[in-house]
């Protein structure tokens, strides 16, 4: 897949977030832990063509994950995606799966919403289809960055929808090349939505 060159929109906003945050010194989430994720499923039947899927969302675009508040605007914690495609037989005809460690710094926007960056390191490792029959394993790394709108719906829900990237995700198979794959944009192709919910361990005030 070609390089696509970054969108300086989508730059820019996640820049913001990062750079313009203010914490409010009042009561929040600091110290809190947060579970986070989404989860897909698909399955298509037709007389040419039968197939099933199971993941995290497409392409890992939101993976599951916990992360501690240590302040009131910014969360850190690890996360983990998979994706797993079967054929009409039921065979495995792909699986992937990724672990790593995130960040994620927000700004509140009025009294319901979130503005809402996130940073992904993951390490990579799966298989795929080869030439022969069997799946080929594989190796490598995605880097990924993209902005969230949070709706809160009270009691420590919330509900995230990812609506742009910038990320690389490097494979390499053994005795093949590295390939590696670049996203770029606010589009579709790049949409995501997924919910949370905070706990907290603070003993409430009689």
């Amino acid at each position: 897949m070609r390089l696509i060159k970054a969108n300086p929109v989508l730059a820019a906003l996640l820049l913001c977030i990062t750079a313009g945050m203010a914490a409010a010194q009042n009561d929040g989430p600091k110290g809190q832990l947060m579970v986070y994720g989404s989860l897909d499923y698909s399955k298509t039947s037709a007389p040419h063509d039968k197939s099933s899927s199971f993941s995290t969302s497409p392409d890992a675009g939101i993976p599951i994950g916990i992360g501690y508040f240590f302040n009131n605007n910014s969360l850190i914690g690890i996360n983990a995606a998979f994706a797993r495609n079967k054929d009409a037989a039921g065979n495995l005809v792909f699986r992937q799966q990724e672990l790593g460690l995130w960040y994620s710094p927000s700004m509140m926007i009025g009294e319901h919403f979130l503005l809402i960056a996130q940073v992904d390191a993951h390490y990579v490792w799966g298989e795929s289809p080869a030439a022969t029959t069997a799946l080929h394993p594989y190796t490598g790394y995605r880097l990924r960055a993209y902005p969230m709108l949070g709706i809160l719906l009270g009691k420590g829900w919330a509900l995230k929808f990812k609506f742009g990237e910038l990320s690389m995700l490097s494979t390499k198979a053994k005795g093949e090349d590295v390939v590696n794959n670049y996203v770029a944009g606010l589009s579709g192709a790049t949409f995501g939505t997924g919910i949370s919910k905070n706990f907290s361990f603070k003993k409430r005030a009689q």
